[in-house]
């Protein structure tokens, strides 16, 4: 098939009941996995910085975004996020993280102020199309929300904060904002990046049989998704007696790749990036109350990598059997609600960047 046709391949507007999930070519096809970069994540509001990261003037955060280079910088007058690509030879102008009174490409000298203005772009000779102006770093939206920093490479975006309305309320209800920073991990998944979505979105439904020590922490009978116009929430009572589990948990998942899982004393977020078709990097931040102590952090720390290794070896599974010959695409199970509002919200971005691309008809 086409590109045209892979992506119309899925039917929106369908109930449950009815309806199939996408094609494997969307998750193994290069030419889905290139769109994506564009339609998706090119479009979509990232997680790219800890606010805590970004906090003095000069900070500054480079980060990777399905292939695109980022930079995030605390100027004079905010934050500011921009390409992280010198405008003369493509080279990166920061990398990691850190602190700089300028940006300085370490290819040829190039420096950039930290809101991205040109300053100096050394033996470039006497050019009559020579601009600043134009040579600046390409700005791209930025926006905070609890400890994390966004961007979005659509300039017309809606805000982040109208997005998200919702689900801060019933974060802040569980007091995220004053949760402390105890960690990252990141974990590259032979898999595509929809792949370790889809498990994360099936409504408990893998939990008995992939997850038997999580399964003893909840009330699996309690689990319920509830879906909302950019994101969705799991959520189940804890089992009696389990700090780690008190007052339940709360899985949300904000459109299209970051999770953020609130239980107990216990915040901790993931973050799915794709690498390739079929590869996928996977970012765990870890957040506690203050009184938990180093013990009950690091046992909590462990579960969840327990956790993270057993959805890695399904994931990685299933990624081998959609290239099988003998499976193309299936009906959803009924806890799966939150797979098909996740298909249905890529399948209207992937319709849209065809249109913008001039590759598909207006539908």
């Amino acid at each position: 098939m086409d590109l045209d046709a892979q992506v119309r391949a899925f039917v929106p507007g369908r109930p449950l009941a009815e309806a199939s999930t996408p094609p494997a070519s969307w998750y193994t096809s290069p030419a889905v996995d290139a769109l994506e970069r564009t339609a998706v994540f090119g479009a979509t509001w990232q997680p790219v910085a800890r606010t805590a990261q970004l906090a003095e003037v000069g900070d500054y955060v480079a980060v990777e975004v399905a292939g695109e280079p980022l930079l995030v910088v605390r100027g004079e007058q905010g934050l500011v996020a921009l390409s992280n690509v010198c405008r003369h030879k493509a080279t990166p102008v920061a990398r990691g993280c850190g602190r700089a009174r300028e940006l300085v490409c370490p290819y040829h000298g190039w420096r950039y102020a930290l809101d991205g203005r040109l300053t100096r772009a050394p033996r470039l000779g006497a050019r009559a199309d020579f601009s600043r102006e134009a040579l600046a770093l390409p700005r791209l939206a930025v926006a905070t929300w609890g400890p994390f920093v966004f961007v979005n490479g659509d300039p017309s975006a809606p805000p982040l904060a109208g997005q998200v309305a919702g689900l801060n309320e019933s974060l802040e209800a569980r007091q995220w904002s004053a949760l402390r920073w105890a960690g990252t991990r990141s974990w590259d998944v032979a898999c595509n990046w929809k792949v370790f979505c889809d498990n994360y979105l099936d409504g408990g439904y893998h939990i008995a049989h992939m997850h038997p020590s999580l399964d003893a922490q909840l009330a699996m009978g309690t689990y319920e998704t509830r879906t909302f116009d950019r994101y969705s929430v799991q959520a189940s009572r804890g089992a009696d007696g389990l700090a780690r589990q008190e007052g339940g948990a709360l899985y949300a998942w904000l459109y299209p790749n970051f999770m953020i899982n609130r239980y107990g004393p216990v915040l901790d977020t993931n973050l799915v990036l794709p690498l390739g078709p079929d590869r996928c990097r996977v970012v765990f931040e870890y957040f506690f109350e203050a009184g938990c102590d180093a013990a009950f952090v690091a046992a909590s720390m462990r579960q969840t990598e327990v956790t993270q290794e057993e959805d890695i070896l399904v994931s990685e599974q299933v990624q081998v059997g959609l290239g099988s010959a003998g499976f193309d695409r299936a009906p959803y199970a009924a806890p799966e609600v939150g797979i098909l509002h996740f298909h249905e919200l890529l399948a209207a971005d992937l319709r849209a960047g065809l249109r913008r691309a001039g590759s598909g008809r207006p539908r």
